[in-house]
């Protein structure tokens, strides 16, 4: 049923125009391997933090938040869109183009390196003095820092393969990265339990990656080169890029760098421990959005009537498939990290629900912020970054008011906020979209508000194996609604073949 389920979404999304069937078969190609892929890293993913969460403890998991958060900062304020230049510029097989790109990433690269030196000891500064641990920057950064240079040499054979979303390839070096990455980090901390084995594996990760890119696909070979047209047209697209990630940073990581000031590495290393699980839903959304959903959606940039239609069909999906995933975090997370985690990580829990709801917000919007980047209106989403990065200032209104809890309410007020905005920036139909909205989140919030009261009073009224039993169900059942609707959205007659969605060039079709 997956597999179909798969298929029957990427006719929603392909049926169209041109080369239908070519585009069809590759989205279908496309989502198969990008959830394939989602899984595996997932399960990775999972595996590696429940070993590493019995090895290291909270505050170097929150050291580590701070390390990532930096360099996060220095790339995303540094993002020229490279790729999606690539994948949305018509040149994006010429080779001169590909090697200006190339050029461009490597002193990219390099240039983040030093800025990184420049800045590593201020940094510290700031944070070590709520916590002296975090004096362990100053020699950590660098070093963490040096994959940006890796990352600089990487093929921009990846991006090409993207554009034709050819993704197989993409998936194997995007796991082998990762199963690389984690083996170094457990494989570090059994021996030595510090927050270097992290670093080490980031490190060796990078490598890989770098390597695969120009030796594992095929035309990776790129070599130096500048040319000023090319440049040009690389800058051009990417200046609002530029910007808007910028204040995607913020947007994304504000969160974490105030935290960072306000608690202790221990608890923040808890926050970061429950993000990171809590946002299953979210990377779902962001994996099929920016692999996916983007490159058909770029196919219709001279058509936004259509690309709208195909748009909203595909979000109808994604979003039963994010309100199930959401409500199941609100519901489980208590039972995932009291029954598998260390008692240090218990916390993480309860945290991972208030987080659920942030997430939700989040997946409103970015599973519409694609369409106006699709259209080549960069401009828009920057602004929209700039507006959801304002909502931090909720965040902190809420943390005064009510801790912790109270903050991560008051960051759902910026993608609220950005996601009205940008609807007036969509070419078409954004009533629609609004309803669309309005509706999923009335129905996730009742759904999440029912479950999780009755499992709260279910724990002190019943024993403790009848609780289990019912949580697991409250959690679970979302997941199979969700997937029985999203069946039946794609196939109402249940025969694949009767029921694929195009989008003729004047009415609407089934």
């Amino acid at each position: 049923m997956t597999s179909r389920l798969i298929a029957g979404f990427v006719t929603l999304v392909g049926g169209a125009q041109m080369s239908e069937k070519s585009l069809k078969s590759k989205a279908l190609m496309g989502s198969a391997w990008t959830l394939g892929a989602f899984g595996a890293s997932r399960g990775l993913r999972l595996g590696s933090h429940l070993i590493l969460a019995w090895l290291l403890t909270p505050a170097i998991f929150g050291l580590m938040a701070l390390v990532k958060v930096f360099m996060q900062g220095l790339e995303m304020f540094s993002d020229v869109g490279i790729g999606p230049s690539i994948i949305q510029n018509k040149r994006g097989n010429d080779p001169i183009f590909l090697n200006t790109a190339w050029t461009i990433q490597i002193i990219r690269g390099f240039s983040l390196w030093i800025i990184t030196c420049l800045l590593t000891y201020p940094f510290a500064w700031w944070y070590a003095q709520n916590d002296p641990a975090a004096w362990q920057l100053t020699a950590l950064l660098p070093v963490a820092a040096f994959t940006t240079v890796i990352a600089g040499f990487n093929s921009t054979s990846l991006f090409t393969l993207n554009k034709k979303m050819k993704f197989g390839r993409i998936t194997i070096i995007f796991l082998g990265t990762q199963v690389v990455s984690l083996a170094v980090m457990i494989g570090w901390a059994l021996v030595h339990p510090t927050v270097w084995a992290m670093v080490a594996g980031g490190l060796a990760g990078a490598l890989f990656k770098m390597i695969a890119s120009h030796f594992l696909v095929p035309g990776g070979r790129v070599r130096l080169q500048w040319d000023q047209e090319s440049s040009r047209e690389l800058f051009t697209f990417g200046k609002w890029i530029f910007l808007s990630t910028a204040f995607t940073f913020l947007a994304l990581n504000l969160d974490k760098l105030v935290l960072g000031k306000l608690l202790t590495l221990s608890e923040l290393g808890l926050y970061g421990i429950a993000l990171v699980f809590a946002k299953a839903a979210l990377d779902v959304a962001n994996r099929l959005g920016s692999s996916v959903m983007f490159p058909v959606y770029a196919e219709f940039q001279d058509q936004p009537d259509k690309l709208m239609s195909v748009a909203l069909r595909a979000r109808e999906v994604v979003l039963w498939v994010g309100t199930a995933v959401c409500i199941c975090f609100a519901v489980g997370a208590p039972l995932f990290f009291e029954t598998l985690w260390d008692p240090r990580y218990h916390r993480a829990g309860v945290l991972a629900q208030w987080i659920a709801i942030y997430m939700w917000t989040r997946i409103l919007l970015d599973t519409m912020g694609r369409i106006p980047l699709a259209l080549g209106n960069s401009r828009a989403l920057f602004f929209s970054n700039m507006i959801q990065s304002a909502g931090i200032m909720a965040a902190l209104a809420g943390y005064l008011l009510v801790g912790l809890p109270g903050f991560i309410l008051g960051l759902a007020v910026g993608p609220v906020a950005s996601h009205l905005f940008l609807t007036l920036h969509i070419p078409s139909r954004q009533g629609e979209m609004l309803r669309q909205s309005a509706r999923f989140t009335s129905m996730a919030g009742l759904t999440a508000f029912a479950l999780v009261g009755f499992t709260l009073w279910l724990r002190d009224m019943a024993t403790t194996w009848i609780w289990l039993v019912a949580v697991l169900l409250c959690a679970l059942l979302p997941l199979l609604v969700a997937a029985r609707v999203a069946y039946h959205k794609v196939w109402p007659d249940g025969r694949r073949k009767n029921t694929i969605i195009v989008v003729p060039e004047r009415s609407e079709t089934r």
